[in-house]
Order: C-alpha cells, then structure tokens, then sequence
C-alpha cells in the first residue's frame, strides 16, 4: 500500500470550526483531519504537535469504533460509522464524517459541560457543508507505484 499524495486543501479552516467552537465556551478545541491521521484544519490555539498526535489517534480511534460496530451489530465490512462519542472525567470527544466518500472528519473537544447534542447539531450542520466543499479525496491506493 502506498499513500495517497492527494489531500484535501482548506486555506481558512475558520469557516467550518468557528461555528462549532462559539456554541459553548465549554468547546475546547475542533479538528479537520483525514482517515489516515493528517490534520487539514485545526482551531487556533491547538499546537500544530498536539493537533498531529490527536489527529493519528482519531484515526485509529475511528477504525477501530467501525469495525467493533460493524462486528457487534453483524454490519457489512466497510459500513461507515456517522458519529462516535467518548465521555472521560474531564469532557467528550466527538467525530463526525464530513460527507460521504470524502475520506475527511470533523473532531471537537469540550469540556463536562459540553452541550453534546447541540454541538452534534453544529457539527453535523458544518460537516455537510465542509463535504460539500471537497472533492473525493482517497485515503489509499494499493499497489505500489
């Protein structure tokens, strides 16, 4: 397997995160990043190092949510998760695809008080309009070239 060199290019990743991140001031921190880990678009204030490291585990972290679903409730391979939500001591942590087939996810970190479901709504709101904005971008190619 090689990489795709192919990414999605987002000048101003404000239009897509400010929204989501001025519901609450209880939003943290929002994420634009790839299916194999690449950040595309972070909020400010996120160290370019923390947004890499968080971006390669919500990768991994969405992998591994769809195929542990996809076994659990006897889906086909491949089936996509639309949404995956993890709630710790300190916040929740949700990740949202931004559009069918764009290979690209919106993230969002916030704290205890986080009102979830008007962020999903937020969230989900912004990862439509963010899916409608790219192209197919492909995680992977296989073979090698």
């Amino acid at each position: 397997m090689t990489l795709s060199t192919s990414r999605p290019v987002i000048e101003d990743p404000s239009w897509v995160l400010n929204p989501i991140t001025e519901v609450s001031k209880e939003v943290k921190h929002a994420l634009i990043l790839s299916s194999d880990g690449m950040v595309i678009g972070a909020t400010e204030g996120l160290l370019r190092e923390t947004a890499e490291g968080i971006s390669a585990m919500t990768a991994a972290l969405h992998g591994a949510a769809r195929a542990a679903a996809n076994a659990a409730l006897e889906a086909a391979d491949g089936t996509p998760v639309t949404t995956i939500t993890v709630q710790n001591t300190h916040g929740t942590y949700m990740i949202m695809p931004a559009g069918a087939r764009t290979n690209t996810f919106i993230a969002v970190a916030g704290g205890l008080d986080m009102p979830m479901g008007t962020v999903a709504h937020i969230m989900a709101r912004q990862a439509k309009k963010l899916g409608e904005q790219l192209m197919f971008v492909p995680a992977r190619t296989q073979g090698a070239s």
